[in-house]
């Protein structure tokens, strides 16, 4: 009968060498295949034709280099990094003319998850964090001027548990608490009867004015959120005033009940990630925003829409 005999320890060394080997082969491998998704992504930005397309206001998206600065100052950022400033990469714009997101007070600031949507960069909100431009009087870098009544708003996004269904994804206001009327936000406007149901929203304290997509969201899903806002110079707004587009170059249906007024916008504060404050801040993934001041064409939201769809695998 043979005895069974125990593995010398220059065997036992070279079963953990291999098994080191192919770990670090497995780490590699997913660093590389990441770097190619950035590339990718770096790639489908640079020939898109959104640049093209006039009136940009303001961009801010997550893979191009230089895009962050930490809590550190260091722009060569990392995974799970608390962000300071996010940086506006419109190429219409000269630097002194874009406007810088800064976060506040510690313990509101997102983070930067390098594996995020389709995996691609990304900023992470945890429901209390905020990252705004909040200059001192009035500023032209805002993307909407005072008074605006045409423009065009887009947002890739992923939402992370049923909390964030109340809360708005990018807002600009006219205050810095949520009562302020004056807004212009995508996200939602979360009653009994519309949580979770994405859309614009220009009334944060009821549903009048808000222009909401018939359809729910579902938490850890990503999607391409947009708003082609066309008002009337004077006067209330139509059911027809704005488009609302999610997932699709489709316009949505919307849901019913809501009453149309005077919609206006007014430039004291723009928010990703967050209404006026960080108490009403989304729970989520944010990868990119795009804003125009004018309502765009068709053909000209679709090319955005697509853009969205196809760099971050969302089918539109």
């Amino acid at each position: 009968m043979k005895k069974n005999r125990a593995f010398s320890l220059v065997e036992l060394s070279v079963v953990i060498l291999i098994i080191g080997i192919l770990v670090a082969g497995v780490t590699q491998s997913g660093r590389l295949i990441r770097q190619i998704k950035l590339s990718t992504a770096r790639s489908v930005t640079a020939s898109s034709d959104v640049a093209s397309i006039r009136d940009i206001v303001a961009w801010f998206e997550s893979s191009s280099e230089g895009s962050f600065e930490n809590s550190n100052s260091v722009t060569d950022i990392q995974d799970k990094d608390t962000l300071k400033n996010w940086f506006d990469i419109n190429p219409q714009k000269g630097k002194g003319d874009k406007p810088i997101l800064t976060t506040g007070s510690s313990g509101t600031e997102p983070k930067y998850y390098s594996n995020g949507i389709n995996g691609i960069p990304a900023v992470y909100f945890d429901g209390g964090d905020i990252i705004s431009f909040v200059p001192t009087g009035t500023d032209p870098r805002f993307p909407l001027i005072t008074g605006d009544k045409n423009y065009s708003m887009f947002v890739v996004f992923r939402a992370d548990g049923t909390k964030n269904k109340a809360k708005s994804i990018l807002t600009e206001i006219s205050g810095t608490t949520r009562t302020a009327d004056a807004v212009a936000s995508l996200g939602f406007w979360g009653d009994s009867s519309n949580a979770g149901n994405p859309g614009f929203i220009s009334h944060i304290s009821t549903k009048a004015n808000n222009f909401l997509a018939n359809s729910t969201i579902s938490d850890s899903t990503d999607y391409v959120l947009g708003a082609v806002v066309d008002l009337p110079v004077s006067g209330n707004a139509l059911s027809s005033s704005v488009k609302v587009f999610l997932n699709s170059v489709t316009e949505s249906s919307l849901t019913t009940g809501a009453t149309y007024g005077d919609i206006s916008v007014a430039g004291n504060k723009f928010s990703i990630g967050s209404n006026a404050s960080s108490s009403e801040s989304f729970t989520g993934l944010i990868a990119e925003v795009i804003i125009f001041d004018r309502a765009l064409k068709k053909e000209e939201y679709e090319s955005v829409i697509r853009y969205l769809g196809k760099k971050y695998n969302v089918k539109v």
